[in-house]
């Protein structure tokens, strides 16, 4: 068996912190072939029949606990050849990534982790339009007159990039701040003029939102990310910590309500955001958090994974 992961490159990735590490550690564990290949190594061989091709690397476990592969053990393979591929490299959500998207998408036999057609359709800041009754009051615009009716409205808002991730460009906006005009119009150029999420500001966003994983849209753990002193940006890239947590009946709730969507669409390992009961965020591209989860609740979220992509190879 050959699993295929899609990714930043494994050599340079932080073990104590990657959830895509433990995924391959395992799969490895397991006795599972696992190659890498970079997204932008895809193509697609069009003569009379589709072929999508790879260069692709094996990758090895050191036995210091690291990832490798031999540089110049270069392969030019059909990617048809593998029974999983998992998509895990980072946003940020653009043209490269969309066009990854049509090209996997018609792959017949591998199991695409995420499947690649809902990952285009679905952007992460996106997908909150089909939960309106989960998510706090949002505006999604690059239309300044728009953002501010909305900030004068809710007074305090978070504002970050469409397709941002890892905290990058989160900021807390008030109605009151000084030429909050010229301010949204530099912050949109900031990010190519694309559109931005305007959150209303929910009371206890400074203390942290809970990481939610989701294998097929059931549970598998959940952590609280809180921000460092003076910043309203939880995410671990960012610098936040990880705290253990449990889930209330309202949060087990909202995950309940989104279960039969993501197995619909096959997204299948998924990390949601909880802030005060509302759903912020359904993270579908690189959901990260297994490892802290893992260390908390002593759990392993990554056996979960590969239990449920080998019960559905079957």
């Amino acid at each position: 068996m050959k699993f295929l992961f899609q990714m930043d490159d494994p050599k340079k990735i932080n073990i104590s912190e990657d959830s895509t590490y433990m995924i391959i550690k395992e799969s490895l564990n397991r006795g599972i072939e696992c190659f890498y290949n970079d997204p932008n190594w895809v193509y697609a061989d069009i003569n009379r029949k589709n072929k999508i091709k790879s260069h692709i690397f094996r990758i090895f476990l050191k036995d210091n606990g690291t990832l490798t592969y031999d540089i110049k053990n270069k392969i030019n393979v059909d990617l048809e050849n593998f029974s999983a591929i998992f998509i895990r490299q980072d946003p940020p959500y653009d043209m490269k990534y969309i066009s990854n998207t049509y090209l996997l998408e018609k792959l017949k036999k591998p199991m695409v982790i995420n499947n690649p057609s809902e990952l285009r359709n679905f952007p992460e800041k996106h997908i909150m339009m089909n939960f309106p009754d989960l998510t706090p009051s949002t505006i999604i615009s690059s239309d300044v007159e728009v953002l501010i009716k909305f900030i004068e409205k809710n007074n305090e808002v978070i504002l970050k990039p469409a397709y941002g991730n890892g905290g990058l460009g989160i900021v807390k906006v008030g109605a009151s701040k000084r030429n909050l005009t010229n301010f949204l119009s530099k912050y949109i150029n900031q990010f190519s003029n694309n559109p931005i999420i305007a959150q209303r500001f929910l009371k206890n966003y400074i203390r942290g939102d809970k990481r939610v994983i989701l294998i097929n849209g059931n549970v598998k753990g959940s952590v609280l990310r809180v921000p460092k002193k003076n910043s309203i940006k939880s995410n671990f890239h960012a610098g936040g910590s990880a705290v253990k947590t449990s889930l209330n009946k309202k949060e087990k709730l909202i995950c309940q309500k989104i279960k039969n969507f993501l197995i619909n669409k096959k997204l299948y390992f998924v990390g949601i955001d909880i802030i005060d009961g509302f759903l912020t965020e359904i993270n579908i591209t690189s959901p990260t958090g297994i490892q802290e989860i893992n260390r908390l609740d002593g759990v392993n979220i990554e056996k979960s994974i590969i239990n449920f992509v080998l019960k559905s190879l079957k």
